[in-house]
């Protein structure tokens, strides 16, 4: 195990407070014989912070604290290369075989694996290993070890090869493309992102509007906007006004709005918002397939620092009797995948459809 320093009881009492969930801290305390009845989050890290752990449960802290989300993030990009041969896969080997270079800047590359598709399409698949750096105040979270998987293939496009990172967090998908950026030829090669800053403020809109009538094949029958957000201007919000679902009300003052409920892409206060100028920058659709009585909830959104488009399935149910009762019900993992590979692939082509003009 490596070298672990022991944490201040005020690292303990902020990590417990304000990263991790409470009951995952109620876990954490069960699991160590710990009890506190009645007790606010703030007593809660207080006790433990006045608690003296081994090594383990240091260790265990740090995970829970760094595992912000369980749920899957699809995202992406295209390279395009002047070279009548190119393969980022002999790229990716390339590099993997001298990774001394990628070593010392925290870089581990994986194995890659072949899997060949029904459609006899070949695809890659890859691991990246890499090292967050967060230096700040509380010093035993800040490094944290970070993982996470992509496949790689040719496009019907001559010279162009796309990467798909199935990642658990934002970053994934900006570590992946910041690798392929130091390891590519800059010369001969370009990568293609989906970048918010690309679009301007109505195109945002049109975007959101053609994934839901695209996003997905006549397999799933488009139900619902659930949620949507939406702000006046590009400046950036913090997290703390990301979290905040503003009441539908006045205006006056708005500078974002994070809305759940039904309908809402026709709401009025929507409506209202869309007439003043706005952009639109994620929304949750719901689905049911066509043939099956699965229903899901997809998460398109442009995100992180430059925001960067990715897709997630947050929830996923079956219909039940005469009455539509759902029940949650997960799908297995590369029924997942493929559905966020489908429709991200989907927004692709309107992306540059509409950075294109073919639709206005």
């Amino acid at each position: 195990m490596k070298d672990i320093v022991y944490p201040e009881r005020y690292e303990i009492k902020e990590v417990c407070e304000n990263f991790i969930k409470r009951r995952t801290l109620n876990t954490f305390m069960q699991e160590r014989g710990i009890f506190a009845i009645n007790a606010s989050t703030d007593d809660v890290s207080k006790i433990l912070s006045n608690c003296i752990f081994d090594a383990v449960a240091i260790d265990d802290l740090r995970t829970n604290a760094y595992q912000c989300s369980n749920k899957n993030s699809l995202s992406g990009f295209t390279v395009s290369s002047s070279l009548n041969d190119f393969s980022i896969k002999d790229v990716y080997e390339k590099a993997r075989d001298d990774d001394k270079v990628l070593c010392t800047k925290g870089y581990k590359l994986g194995f890659l694996t072949k899997e060949v598709r029904a459609d006899g399409k070949e695809v890659f698949r890859g691991r990246l290993d890499y090292e967050i750096r967060r230096p700040g105040r509380i010093q035993f979270m800040d490094n944290e070890e970070s993982h996470c998987e992509f496949q790689m293939f040719e496009t019907k496009e001559s010279g162009v090869w796309q990467v798909e990172v199935d990642g658990t967090r934002t970053n994934d998908g900006k570590e992946v493309q910041r690798l392929f950026s130091q390891i590519l030829n800059k010369e001969r090669t370009t990568i293609h992102v989906l970048n918010f800053d690309n679009l301007r403020d109505k195109q945002t809109i049109l975007f959101f509007d053609e994934v839901i009538k695209r996003g997905l094949s006549d397999e799933w029958r488009f139900c619902d906007v659930v949620a949507l957000t939406f702000r006046r201007g590009r400046d950036e919000i913090t997290e703390e006004e990301n979290d905040e679902q503003i009441p539908q009300a006045t205006l006056t003052g708005i500078r974002q709005a994070i809305l759940e409920g039904g309908h809402l892409r026709d709401d009025a206060f929507v409506k209202k918002f869309e007439e003043e100028g706005c952009v639109f920058a994620a929304m949750t659709l719901a689905f049911q397939n066509t043939t099956t009585p699965e229903i899901i909830h997809i998460r398109a959104e442009f995100k992180g620092s430059p925001k960067i488009f990715e897709v997630s399935i947050v929830s996923s149910y079956v219909s039940e009797g005469t009455d539509g009762k759902l029940t949650t019900c997960p799908l297995p993992v590369k029924r997942n995948l493929q559905i966020r590979s489908e429709f991200w692939n989907n927004s692709r082509k309107i992306y540059k459809e509409i950075l294109s003009g073919e639709i206005k």
